[in-house]
């Protein structure tokens, strides 16, 4: 009974609104995205720029450029020497001068080599990483909204930065939206080759049975890891994996909050193992408990890493969720939804 009349007051209260303020407050909607982000932006850009903050605006990309540099010069990839352009090294944190695999430092080298380079790649992240937020804004409606307004410091952070994460949550739509072309291997392989944690895809490969998909996220990687190889010294692999030792979890991750070294690492593992359980009965939530792992299983977390977590709203996409901004009404799709329309225009026409 209690049930009923709550149900009953929530339709009264839940009437349709206008087509037009439906529009306005679709709006308003977006507005209130874009805005929350540009104003973290514009936050770590003033922190950036304080005399007496290390930092300065795009930080990652510099650390990117540096790399590549590094390489065209012939120099260590993994330390500096001499000459070479100086990064930000945060004794206690991390002291190497590249915290990524070879792979990153290899793809920036023609990049380093002309000058246009570094704007191109900061005006990249830009695009791809506002691409995505409107995207998912438009596509996948309120869940979006909602996800990108918790996510705009996040956003705005990564704006700032300009990280190769800036392309992740482009790139798991993509692996979402062609889940069913084996080529999406490709795409895992390339954020594993930068990223490490997207490992974590892989079990949502397995669990949902996308065979093919697997075996081309493995001869990807292989690829990959050959031509950085070839671009970068093979010996730059274990240079790397040298550098991990120096490195103290990111006060974001599981294992700083925590204390414990191994917990960012076993939520990767727990991921990646709850993603093939629960692959075959439930695609989708193997793809979210995989996604969750890839982005909070590293204890090198920070924030701007979070924005990844925009890809969690990927299934909404072709729902019927999408904001709407004709001025028509709205078609409805669900099961009575035509007995529903006739019923309203009936009660509208006494």
């Amino acid at each position: 009974m209690i049930v009923d009349r709550l149900r009953g007051a929530f339709a009264r209260w839940n009437r349709p609104v206008s087509p037009r303020i439906r529009v306005v407050l679709n709006v308003m909607l977006v507005g209130l995205v874009v805005a929350t982000a540009l104003l973290w932006v514009n936050a770590n850009f003033d922190v950036y720029n304080k005399p007496d903050n290390a930092m300065e605006p795009f930080i990652d990309a510099t650390t990117y450029l540096a790399a590549g540099e590094r390489l065209n010069a012939g120099h260590d990839l993994y330390r500096l020497q001499p000459g070479d352009r100086p990064v930000l090294m945060l004794p206690g944190l991390y002291s190497a001068p590249l915290l990524s695999p070879p792979p990153i430092a290899v793809l920036w080298r023609p990049l380093a080599a002309v000058e246009w380079g570094f704007a191109a790649w900061v005006i990249a992240t830009w695009l791809v990483l506002w691409a995505t937020v409107l995207f998912l804004t438009f596509r996948a409606g309120l869940s979006a909204v909602f996800l990108a307004f918790v996510l705009s410091h996040a956003i705005g952070e990564q704006l700032a930065v300009a990280n190769f994460n800036a392309f992740i949550p482009a790139l798991y739509v993509l692996v979402w939206q062609l889940r069913d072309r084996p080529w999406i291997g490709a795409l895992i392989a390339a954020a594993v080759s930068v990223k490490l944690a997207p490992i974590a895809m892989v079990g949502w490969l397995i669990g949902t049975h996308r065979w093919r998909a697997l075996a081309l996220t493995a001869v990807s990687g292989a690829a990959i890891f050959v031509l950085a190889g070839l671009g970068a010294g093979f010996r730059s692999y274990i240079e790397y994996l040298g550098t991990l030792s120096g490195n103290t979890p990111t006060p974001l991750s599981l294992s700083g909050q925590t204390g414990l070294p191994w917990l960012s690492y076993a939520l990767l593992a727990g991921a990646f193992i709850a993603s093939i359980a629960v692959g075959r009965r439930s695609p989708t939530a193997s793809w979210a408990l995989a996604l969750i792992g890839s982005v909070l299983g590293t204890p090198a977390l920070y924030a701007s890493g979070l924005v990844a977590l925009l890809a969690l709203t990927a299934p909404f996409l072709g729902k019927g969720h999408q904001l709407r901004f004709s001025l028509g009404r709205p078609t409805l799709s669900y099961p009575g939804a035509h007995a529903e329309s006739s019923q309203t225009a009936v009660t509208q026409s006494r």
